[in-house]
């Protein structure tokens, strides 16, 4: 693919509807990368699973009874069929159509009706891929060759680790799932975007985090740190790991936005959050202005953008401002064409604000 992504400039529109930069999408990005599949409360038990949509593969992603999270094919290697199609709790899963059986690490423990070694079951388990936990979040790659994760985030972790995120409790009942109407680039891009908080968020989250209050901490292709004032509270960081998972944390809570593509013009999103009050408890978290309005104006200004993919447009320039979006556009070149990544950027210290531009 030509290299027609900028870092200082707007995405071209027609990347929004095109096939052929899907299909490469998915085979170098969904495929090929890390993926956020759900907080680790989500599978806190052994036998506790959830499916989750990466690129065209279904996957489960399930606590074995060894305590290990194990991500395997959501296909049975019989037919193909799936085995699940929500989370639950199981320590097998059990084929519908022709009831072959799998243990929750992916190994075949039963055939009906199969005679003795007419189906070598050390060949014909699940397949499965690899996991790994950061700060109470569960990330599966399909691609065995993928650089660790430790490494993928070392660069913001010394921003994230202070805030203890692993301690949160996630509210894994109250996680809410929508299917936009918009290719999944704009979804992420409105999710990392502070610059338009002043009019897009003009009555939720300006008037207690305006625009001018932002600051870009850390970042690079791999990942990005931000920050900004919060009302009455301790500033908060807005953490970016594409090309999956944007969450916004302060020490006491976290709202995470994770995106998975349907096809070229439909994306699912999820909606979390995790907070030190355990779910169920009668103490309520305030957050005023960060509700679900202002998750349903991002969507309808993404799905407003998709509509208008096919109107001829000269991509205009980023602001300073919009560097986050500017380390986006790094990691979308780098893995679709190739491009070596900028040098991150260090802009401020863990712990400090950078300096305010003169």
């Amino acid at each position: 693919m030509p290299n027609r992504i900028e870092r200082n400039s707007a995405l071209p529109l027609d990347l929004l509807v095109d096939e052929a930069v899907f299909d490469l999408e998915v085979r170098h990005i969904w495929h090929d990368d890390w993926v956020f599949a759900a907080p680790v409360d989500a599978v806190s038990e052994p036998g506790d699973h959830v499916v989750v949509q990466i690129g065209r593969q279904s996957v489960i992603v399930v606590r074995g009874a060894d305590l290990a999270i194990h991500a395997l094919a959501n296909a049975c290697s019989h037919r193909g069929t799936p085995l699940v199609t929500e989370s639950g709790n199981t320590r097998r899963f059990t084929c519908p159509y022709h009831a072959w059986t799998y243990g929750d690490d992916g190994a075949l423990l039963s055939v009906p009706y199969s005679s003795t070694d007419e189906v070598p079951r050390e060949r014909h388990g699940l397949m499965s891929y690899r996991t790994a936990q950061w700060h109470g979040l569960v990330f599966v790659s399909l691609n065995d060759d993928v650089e660790p994760l430790e490494e993928r985030l070392a660069l913001i972790d010394p921003y994230v680790r202070p805030l203890a995120l692993d301690r949160l409790h996630h509210d894994v009942a109250g996680h809410a799932t929508e299917v936009w109407n918009a290719n999944w680039k704009p979804i992420y891009s409105a999710a990392i975007d502070s610059y338009s908080n002043f009019q897009a968020h003009a009555e939720t989250i300006e008037p207690v985090s305006p625009t001018d209050a932002a600051y870009y901490l850390a970042g690079s292709a791999r990942s990005t740190v931000t920050g900004g004032e919060s009302m009455q509270r301790a500033d908060h960081v807005v953490i970016a790991i594409p090309p999956s998972f944007v969450a916004v944390a302060w020490p006491d809570t976290m709202l995470w936005r994770a995106v998975s593509p349907v096809d070229v013009e439909r994306t699912s999103v999820r909606i979390g959050m995790a907070s030190q009050t355990p779910p169920g408890d009668a103490v309520a978290v305030n957050l005023p202005g960060w509700d679900a309005a202002f998750i349903d104006e991002d969507r309808t200004l993404v799905e407003l953008i998709q509509r208008n993919a096919r109107t001829p447009f000269v991509p205009g320039p980023l602001l300073d401002i919009e560097a986050a979006l500017g380390d986006f556009h790094d990691y979308l070149a780098w893995r679709l064409t190739g491009a070596d990544p900028e040098n991150p950027v260090i802009a401020a210290a863990p712990g400090d604000r950078p300096e305010p531009s003169s």
